[in-house]
């Protein structure tokens, strides 16, 4: 990717705008998990900060590469914090004259690259897995074994059934994936995910993201994997797709483990 050279003087002034829109304690879970998401060689906020969110997310920013301050930032935005119009305007404006979107398809494709130390990373996952979770462990080495021989397929209803059962063991029930998020009225608090996070004080909207990543995951499981062969997928798809649901299964594993 070329070099990008963003003004930090702008980007400080948008971090104001934004904290201004998310509370503290969802600031410090939204950048820790961009970090781990794209693998950053950075060092994660502490969760008992007691800086302003304005404060952490000026003085963290600075320490991202110049297309993942505007990657960010255009999460933030699509993710509907902004719900003020002339703070909306002002910040997609400036994302756009740096060309966000194509800066965000760049960096899709290198977080989707398998790279050696994401192999050691799963491989480390695997050996969770294996302690109290020995299906999903199963499912997740066969998972790897099936990519490596080109069988994406298989690969991808693996990983499916890895997360589903790793969610079966800890939240004690026998429900499928759907049926974990499924809730009355669309209330994601009464989801089987929503009422175990909820008690384990994970924060409201916290939860309304993990859900969304949630149904992603089981909508393309669905219409990948589990109802048919895949069409028009490749090796990194079907990679970009592991490590997206092996973040959310290791975050439920340190929400476990802390228990």
């Amino acid at each position: 990717m070329n070099q990008i050279i963003v003004p930090i003087i702008t980007i400080h002034s948008i971090c104001q705008k934004i904290a201004g829109y998310i509370n503290d304690d969802e600031i410090i879970d939204l950048i820790n998990a961009y970090i781990t998401q794209y693998h950053l060689d950075i060092t994660k906020v502490e969760v008992n900060d007691n800086r302003h969110g304005w404060q952490i997310l000026c003085d963290k920013i600075n320490d991202f590469p110049d297309a993942n301050k505007l990657d960010f930032i255009g999460q933030i935005v699509e993710a509907d914090y902004i719900n003020n119009e002339y703070d909306f305007n002002f910040i997609n404006k400036f994302i756009k004259k740096y060309n966000y979107e194509e800066v965000q398809e760049k960096l899709f494709e290198q977080l989707a690259a398998f790279t050696s130390d994401a192999v050691k990373v799963q491989e480390n996952f695997a050996e969770r897995l294996k302690v109290d979770h020995l299906e999903a462990f199963q499912c997740w080495k066969h998972s790897i074994e099936m990519l490596k021989g080109k069988y994406y397929s298989e690969s991808g209803e693996d990983i499916r059934k890895t997360f589903e059962f790793l969610l079966r063991d800890i939240l004690g029930n026998k429900k499928s994936l759907e049926n974990q998020i499924k809730a009355p009225n669309r209330d994601v608090m009464k989801s089987e995910i929503g009422k175990y996070l909820k008690q384990n004080k994970i924060n409201p909207q916290v939860i309304n993201f993990i859900t969304h990543l949630t149904s992603a995951i089981l909508y393309i499981s669905n219409e990948k994997f589990k109802h048919g062969e895949p069409t028009g997928l490749t090796e990194n798809d079907i990679r970009f797709y592991m490590n997206e649901t092996f973040l959310i299964m290791e975050w439920f594993l340190d929400i476990e483990e802390m228990r």
